[in-house]
């Protein structure tokens, strides 16, 4: 995105352009010269005169037909989806998109294909279609580094940096990030450089460093405010107000976001308004204003609902519930409370299921890839055979022994090429070979543990809607089944999370946690199990203790634990959970009266190439990740897990995790 006076002064110019070529003595309408400069003046129009932009695009479209023109044929096209992007119709982006992509001349055009990936990748990412979006970006940017083109892979390095900043994948959204900056340092270009660091300081507050973060905000905002270029000013801006609303200046903070709004003109930009409005919600919250909060966050909601941005509405209503709940208004907070943890659950799901399809994404296009280089290398191996057939006949009827000694001096080259290509034959093939078991062990699971409860619901319902008795039935089998979904949605959000440990990492936020918190509310999640078989919990946690770790990991690593203390205590049974500090470790121990397990099993527990997989003391099922999972995530955390069991006496998990520094 280019400044507005960089803008102004396109569009001026291409103007000045198209008036100097009509008092030419070659002008004519039909030209291609003449199509190319309205194509350029209207793309420039793209952010200040949409209706112009596609009267322009509709005129450059005809006149190109009419000659035959492909260029100004595809450019207008193009344009048509860079109208319907900024206007906010995403179908109809798509569709002119992907018309543009259909047409095989457009491999001659390579700027003109980076530009409807970069479309492209906006507009799913305006839908929330993440995947798709990655997807495209990534096929721009593979563009944009093959024809050495430093604006496009610039904007597709910061635009996927953005996705993954806004997805709170921070590790790697600073991957594309310093990516964009290399290319920044090539171009030197004040406006590339200053867009970057709004983006990085709001990344960097969000990972906790707020120097940087204030400094990167002091380059990007004088620039802005020189540049006049109010979008990315208000945006600028909004970021201040959140490292002020960080610091706890709330004061400070409802200044920058009441600034923000007043220099904030997009239309389009309907999320960057909706965070404006949290921020002085928030701002004015925690001064115990909650007239101007709950007018604020009104406002912020409305915008978030109108796109139908869960984790928008989460914090909204999150808010609606802290300024009821200070107004003794129990009701309405309670309401609000439901609302929150209702989208907290659906957020958690879309985010698993999301970084899921994303890893499938990359997986395809790194096949896609791979699959072009192999093709490459044969045609490559190919050309250098006929090469050196060639210089053989040339060269044998000159000097044969020359030839022979050549010969034997490229084909110790070549065994030595060879070589090192079977080496790294044979790393790809481990690699693949591990990625291959890990998605047999996921395709087993899902076929096993989860058909069996979805293929009972398909057929419980088919029951209820065709048989005249099915009411009677459902209603008999219906706790059951609820149970059986439970799981089901348990063991989904473990292999989630394996998968992305397993094939693409996590990025980790460690903070401070308070245990006796956490392990309640773990207690509250698994109330009917333990009710249903009359469990006696004796929670002795100690209400000081905390522990330094991240937060989603450690409700992975309990929920996992505590799930199995209650899945092999029997019916009556009694669940202990204790903490204590040792040197600047806590630990945690559950310990329950189940079953117990012996030294064989419990060496097997942890083991990669090990799938146990044992049926509750009430038959539950299991798919064998949990415990790993748990140990993988407590090593990544700096911790522990140690475990001891007898056959029938029951078994003891201790959990050693850092304490937080001071």
């Amino acid at each position: 995105m280019n400044t507005l006076i960089a803008q102004v002064d396109s569009i001026q110019f291409y103007k000045e352009k198209i008036k100097s070529f009509s008092q030419s003595s070659t002008y004519s309408e039909n030209s291609t010269t003449y199509i190319d400069l309205i194509n350029n003046l209207s793309y420039q129009l793209r952010y200040s005169g949409l209706d112009t932009m596609k009267i322009i695009s509709e005129r450059a479209l005809e006149m190109s037909k009419l000659i035959n023109y492909k260029k100004g044929e595809l450019e207008a096209l193009t344009n048509f989806s860079a109208f319907y992007l900024y206007r906010g119709d995403t179908e109809n982006s798509i569709k002119y998109c992907q018309k543009v992509l259909s047409d095989k001349q457009l491999i001659d055009y390579p700027i003109m294909e980076m530009k409807v990936y970069n479309h492209l990748g906006q507009a799913y990412y305006i839908k929330q279609v993440y995947p798709l979006s990655y997807t495209y970006f990534l096929q721009g940017l593979a563009l944009g580094e093959k024809h050495k083109h430093d604006f496009y892979t610039f904007v597709m390095n910061m635009n996927l940096g953005t996705m993954f900043n806004l997805l709170e994948d921070y590790d790697e959204a600073l991957i594309f990030y310093y990516s964009a900056l290399k290319s920044v340092k090539k171009t030197k270009d004040a406006n590339m450089d200053a867009m970057l660091s709004s983006n990085l300081a709001f990344l960097h507050i969000q990972t906790g460093d707020f120097d940087k973060a204030k400094n990167y905000l002091n380059k990007s905002i004088d620039y802005f405010e020189y540049s006049k270029n109010k979008e990315w000013l208000a945006f600028s801006l909004s970021t201040l107000g959140q490292l002020d609303l960080k610091l706890e200046n709330y004061t400070d903070a409802i200044i920058m976001y009441e600034k923000a709004l007043s220099v904030h003109g997009s239309d389009t930009d309907i999320k960057g308004r909706a965070d404006i409005y949290y921020g002085l919600a928030k701002s004015h919250f925690e001064l115990k204003n909650f007239v101007k909060a709950e007018e604020n966050i009104n406002k912020s909601l409305k915008l978030y609902l109108s796109f139908n941005l869960n984790t928008g509405l989460e914090k909204c209503y999150r808010i609606l519930y802290q300024i009821k709940k200070e107004q003794n208004q129990l009701s309405k907070s309670l309401e609000y409370l439901e609302l929150t943890e209702k989208l907290a659950n659906n957020i958690s799901i879309e985010k698993n299921k999301r970084n899921l399809n994303m890893l499938i994404a990359k997986l395809n296009l790194d096949k896609e890839k791979e699959a072009i280089k192999t093709k490459n290398d044969i045609e490559l191996a190919q050309q250098r055979k006929y090469v050196k057939w060639s210089l053989a006949a040339l060269l044998t009827s000159f000097v044969i022994v020359l030839i022979i000694l050549n010969s034997n001096k490229r084909e110790k080259l070549l065994n030595k090429k060879l070589e090192n290509q079977a080496i790294v034959l044979k790393e790809n093939q481990k690699t693949l070979s591990n990625i291959n078991r890990n998605q047999d062990r996921l395709f087993s699971i899902v076929g096993h543990d989860l058909r069996g409860p979805i293929i009972s619901l398909k057929e419980l319902l088919t029951l209820y809607i065709e048989d005249p008795d099915g009411k009677m039935y459902f209603e008999k089998f219906a706790p059951q089944l609820r149970e059986n979904l439970e799981q089901v949605q348990f063991t989904m959000d473990n292999l989630l999370h394996w998968g992305k440990t397993q094939m693409m990492g996590s990025s980790m936020r460690l903070e401070r946690i308070r245990v006796s918190d956490e392990i309640e509310n773990i207690l509250h999640f698994f109330s009917n199990e333990i009710k249903k078989k009359f469990i006696e919990i004796d929670n002795q946690l100690i209400d000081r203790h905390f522990v330094f770790a991240d937060f989603d990991q450690f409700n992975v690593i309990f929920r996992n634990i505590i799930n199995n203390a209650i899945k092999f205590t029997p019916n009556g049974g009694k669940i202990t959970i204790t903490s204590k500090i040792k040197d600047a470790s806590l630990l945690i121990e559950i310990s329950d009266t189940g079953v117990g397990m012996s030294e064989l099993t419990i060496s097997k527990l942890f083991k990669d190439t090990e799938h146990i997989s044992t049926a509750g003391t009430n038959l539950e099922k299991g798919t064998g990740l949990g415990l790993r999972l748990a140990k993988e995530m407590i090593v990544k955390n700096n911790g522990e897990i140690f475990v001891k069991s007898k056959i029938n006496k029951g078994s003891h998990f201790i959990v050693e995790l850092p304490l937080p520094t001071i």
